[in-house]
C-alpha cells in the first residue's frame, strides 16, 4: 500500500505598489506520505510538542470520532514523535509584522499580515487561517480521512502560507522598512527547518521571509475497497489494524505505522525548503547527520517520489537496538509494525529538527509482528512542484 506524501505549492511571487492596501501571496499546501511503531521515550521540558486538531474531522465525516482505536493510534504516534523533539519553537504572538523607516513624521510603515493555508484533511480543499497565532513550541496537525484510491494508505505535508500588505508611504525608505520587517519577523520561529521562503519585492525592493514550523496536515484512507464510498467499520476493520497495543493481524495494514509516517511527513521531510536544498539530483542526499551515520548519502532517497529514504534501507531501531528497515522509506508490508530508527531521526536533524535518542524499551508485545502474509509494493505520488 502507498503512503503518499503532501508538499508545499510553489508561492506567487508578488510585485506590488506600495500605496496599494491588498496584495495575497499565498503558498499552498499539498502533502505527503506515511508509517512506524510505539515505545516511551524521556523528554526535556522545553520542546516543539505537536497539537492534533480533529476540527476539520469532526466538521465532514468524523472518521477518528467513528474509529476510536485509530484515534488511540494516531495519539500514540504523535506522542512518540514528540518525545524525541528537542527543538526550541520561538512563539508567534501578531498575525502582522510591520517594519518601519524614516526618522521624520510621516514614516514609511509596512504592514505584512500574515495567514497560513493547508489541505483540509476531511475534504482535500484548501484552507485559510488567518490568526497565525501560536504559543512557543505549538505545533498544529489538522487530521482527518479520505477516499484515496489505489493503493495509498495516507497523505500529509506542512502547510503554507502568505500574507496581505497594506501601509503608507513616508520620508523613510521601503528598502529599510522591509529590512525592519524581516528583522522583526516571527513566523520563522527561531529555530527548526525552513517550511518554504516567501519572497517578492515592493516597488522593486525585494522582500524574503522565510516560514518554519507551523502547522500540517495528514489524512488516512476510508476507502480501502476502493469502491468510492467511504468504508462501513467492518470494512475498514477489514484492512486496517487500529489497536497499537497488540501486534498486527496478518494481511492488515498498521494504522499506527502510517500515522507515524505521516506525521514525520507533515514535519518537512519530503516536502520543504530545507528538504529541497539537502536533495542532490534525484536521490542523493547531502545532509551531514545522515551521511555520518549511513556512510555516505548516495541513492538513500527514493527516486521517484523524491520525497522518502530509498525502499527497503535499513537502519536500527531506537526502542531497541534491533535492525529494521526505516519508516521513512515508501513501502509497507501488510502484517507489520515499523518504529522510529536511527536514520529517521537523523533526516529530522539533517532538515533542521534537533532530536534526542535515549529511549526506554518498548512492552515487548510492541515488539512482537506478525507473518506477513501479503507484500505490497509502494510507488508514492508525487505532488509536489518544483
Amino acid at each position: 500500500m502507498s503512503l503518499d506524501p503532501a508538499t508545499p505549492l510553489q508561492y506567487a511571487n508578488g510585485v506590488l505598489l506600495l500605496f496599494r492596501p491588498i496584495l495575497n501571496v499565498m503558498k499552498s499546501s499539498a502533502l505527503t506520505g506515511l508509517l512506524v511503531l510505539a515505545f516511551t521515550l524521556l523528554a526535556p521540558t522545553a520542546r516543539a510538542e505537536i497539537m492534533i486538531d480533529y476540527s476539520d474531522d469532526l466538521a465532514n465525516n468524523n472518521f477518528f470520532g467513528s474509529n476510536p482505536t485509530a484515534r488511540l493510534a494516531l495519539e500514540a504516534a504523535v506522542a512518540d514523535i514528540n518525545a524525541v523533539l528537542t527543538t526550541n519553537l520561538g512563539a508567534i504572538t501578531n498575525d502582522v509584522t510591520q517594519g518601519v523607516s524614516g526618522s521624520f513624521s510621516p514614516q514609511t510603515i509596512l504592514n505584512f499580515d500574515f495567514s497560513y493555508n493547508y489541505t483540509n484533511p476531511a475534504t482535500g480543499l484548501s484552507t485559510t487561517i488567518t490568526d497565525t497565532t501560536l504559543s512557543a513550541n505549538q505545533y498544529k496537525l489538522f487530521v482527518g480521512a479520505q477516499n484515496l484510491g489505489g493503493s495509498t494508505l495516507g497523505r500529509a505535508g506542512p502547510g503554507g502560507a502568505g500574507f496581505s500588505l497594506s501601509g503608507q508611504g513616508g520620508f523613510g525608505s521601503i528598502a529599510d522598512a522591509i529590512a525592519d520587517a524581516e528583522a522583526n519577523h516571527q513566523h520563522h520561529r527561531g529555530d527548526g527547518p525552513t517550511m518554504l521562503t516567501l519572497t517578492g519585492n515592493v516597488s522593486g525592493d525585494p522582500y524574503s521571509f522565510d516560514v518554519g514550523a507551523t502547522i500540517g496536515s495528514a489524512w488516512f484512507d476510508q476507502d480501502t475497497n476502493n469502491d468510492g464510498f467511504a468504508d462501513s467499520t467492518s470494512e475498514l476493520e477489514a484492512s486496517w489494524h487500529f489497536d497499537h497495543t497488540i501486534p498486527v493481524a496478518p494481511g492488515k495494514f498498521d494504522f499506527y505505522s502510517v500515522a507515524l509516517h505521516e506525521t514525520l511527513h507533515s514535519l518537512g521531510i519530503g516536502g520543504s525548503d530545507s528538504w529541497n536544498a539537502l536533495l542532490s539530483g534525484a536521490s542523493d542526499w547531502l545532509g551531514p547527520e545522515v551521511i555520518a551515520l549511513n556512510g555516505d548519502g548516495i541513492g538513500v532517497i527514493d527516486s521517484v517520489s523524491g520525497a522518502h529514504f530509498a525502499t527497503g534501507l535499513m537502519s536500527t531501531r531506537i526502542s531497541d537496538g534491533m535492525p529494521q528497515e526505516v519508516v521513512m522509506d515508501p513501502n509497507i508490508l501488510s502484517g507489520t509494525r515499523k518504529s522510529l530508527t536511527d536514520l529517521d531521526l537523523a533526516i529530522l536533524r539533517d532538515i533542521g529538527w534537533s532530536t534526542q535518542v535515549t529511549a526506554i524499551p518498548e512492552p515487548s508485545s510492541l515488539l512482537v509482528l506478525s507473518a506477513v502474509t501479503m507484500v505490497v509494493v509502494v510507488t508514492s505520488r508525487r505532488s509536489r512542484d518544483h
